[in-house]
């Protein structure tokens, strides 16, 4: 793997990480955990839903960002799609950070360690076996087998998300067990090992299976700040998001006077390791859709419905995005008109094919009650 092609993403993420560790008016809220903080007992937070459903749409403008790169040329129009994608690299972070904090304490009991990985597998592996299936019967993909595709996530680009989630569910006993011990020394750890994966690209995959190693902050942050769901959350983590599109706009500008090549234009894709903008957007969202703010409420009752179809969303959106990209990808339109195009289309099809699939797949415990 050629390194020389992440110094632009190890640059920005190297400053944005000294900015939440080492100024301390970050780095206080970035470590202010508490270590008595539960979740609180209900079945699906509503705040935690319309997170997840914003972030499913941030997930399909970056992958519309993404297939729109290799069609449009133009310096200006790279750099647009680039800083478009940038600005949602929230979407995963959340999903993992979401994850790990509605997980309750582990219990080393053979009844609740078989229902704990049962339920994740009715829930997430049987959907995503589902549709692997299906794609591969289509014809979507059949670079390799049926088998392998399911377990390297291989078989669509956004598809590498599932294996990761459950390496780390398959993690979550250990990771409980530290945090009951030392939930700093636990994110301390995560934290170091996050940022050696990240610099070191070998160890984002063995063969072609991904590895969880680099997301790992993100899914323990998550586990040690469960008080996001019942104390005050401080205004400063919305700073960071300022932060985060100055960082942009100061590694964007300097390219854009020196005629930096078209093939390095394309490579400002920063990834998913955003922790000032991963966290930032967490909290201050959180924050704003528990208010009492104006438009909150309606944001809160929009999204939280996408949210819960988010699983289903995003095990859609990539082929359909594909498929009506692929329909009009030698027409001479515009780049904002091709961005809705998808965008809009992508979004009404998957969101009202996971509608209906859900019902379907939700039939048989619905007949059971």
């Amino acid at each position: 793997m050629d390194v020389s092609q992440f110094v632009l993403e190890y640059l920005f993420v190297i400053i944005s990480l000294i900015i939440l560790l080492a100024v301390p008016r970050y780095a206080r809220v970035f470590w202010a955990i508490k270590t008595n903080s539960t979740v609180k007992d209900k079945n699906r937070l509503q705040s935690i839903d319309a997170m997840r459903g914003l972030s499913i749409i941030g997930v399909i403008i970056i992958h519309t960002c993404y297939l729109l790169l290799y069609k449009y040329n133009g310096i200006a129009e790279i750099i647009t799609l680039n800083f478009i994608n940038n600005i949602f690299r929230f979407a995963i972070p959340v999903f993992l950070f979401t994850s790990g904090l509605l997980l309750k304490n582990f219990i080393w009991q053979k009844s609740y360690i078989f229902n704990f990985y049962f339920s994740k597998f009715i829930r997430i592996g049987v959907p995503y076996t589902m549709i692997n299936t299906i794609l591969w019967q289509i014809g979507y993909n059949t670079s390799a087998p049926l088998w392998q595709m399911i377990l390297t996530g291989s078989m669509a680009v956004p598809f590498y998300f599932i294996p990761i989630l459950f390496q780390l569910y398959l993690l979550y006993p250990i990771l409980d067990y530290i945090r009951n011990i030392s939930q700093k020394y636990l994110l301390i750890v995560s934290l170091v090992i996050s940022i050696f994966s990240f610099l070191v690209p070998n160890t984002w995959y063995i063969g072609d299976f991904p590895l969880f190693t680099q997301y790992l902050i993100f899914f323990v942050y998550g586990m040690v700040r469960k008080d996001i769901l019942d104390s005050k959350i401080s205004n400063i983590w919305r700073e960071l998001i300022f932060i985060y599109i100055i960082l942009q706009f100061i590694f964007i500008i300097p390219m854009i006077s020196n005629n930096i090549d078209i093939d390095i234009l394309r490579l400002m894709l920063f990834y998913n390791l955003q922790p000032i903008l991963g966290f930032g957007f967490i909290f201050t969202m959180f924050k704003y859709l528990e208010s009492k703010i104006l438009g909150s409420q309606s944001i809160q009752k929009f999204f939280s419905p996408i949210g819960k179809l988010s699983l289903w969303i995003f095990l859609l959106h990539f082929p359909i995005q594909q498929f009506l990209f692929y329909s009009i990808i030698n027409s001479e339109i515009g780049v904002l008109f091709t961005f809705i195009h998808n965008f809009t289309l992508t979004s009404i099809l998957s969101i009202g094919m996971a509608f209906i699939i859900n019902k379907i797949y939700s039939l048989p415990r619905l007949i059971q009650q």
